[in-house]
């Protein structure tokens, strides 16, 4: 049976998606960061019920997600100090969400969740690909 929640985590997922397809960082941001808060939110609830630590270290983790990816409209310059900070956030971006695939039994949360956290990795490597390609839009001040 589907969780109604997890419709809402695939929206975030879609809005990343989104932001994706068109180059935009704040739908891209807005999507991790709202779905960092909500496996934060489930984990920690987790964490609260039955006491086990390691629901206490992924709500870290995805707290760190939704803290790296606070939505901004600080526009792109391209320049080498822009491309390194997505390099590394990207990057951070991936290992946290292939976490949530390595070790998808830690919660009682559907199986849907093992393809959206393997979505969820794939989208920074593209985003990174892309910043590194200099094809994300350079915008001005």
């Amino acid at each position: 049976m589907m969780h109604p929640e997890i419709l809402v985590v695939v929206f975030f997922v879609l809005l990343t998606t989104f932001g994706v397809v068109r180059r935009n960082r704040i739908f891209f941001n807005l999507g991790y960061f709202l779905y960092g808060l909500s496996v934060f939110a489930a984990e920690i609830n987790q964490y609260l019920e039955i006491q086990s630590f390691s629901h206490l270290l992924f709500a870290i983790l995805f707290l760190i997600q939704a803290i790296l990816s606070v939505p901004n409209k600080l526009p792109y310059d391209g320049g080498k100090l822009a491309k390194s900070a997505a390099v590394k956030i990207f990057s951070c971006l991936a290992l946290i969400n292939m976490i949530g695939v390595l070790v998808p039994y830690t919660s009682p949360a559907p199986d849907i969740t093992f393809y959206l956290h393997t979505a969820m990795a794939i989208y920074p490597i593209v985003a990174m690909i892309l910043v590194l390609a200099n094809k994300i839009p350079i915008t001005q001040e």
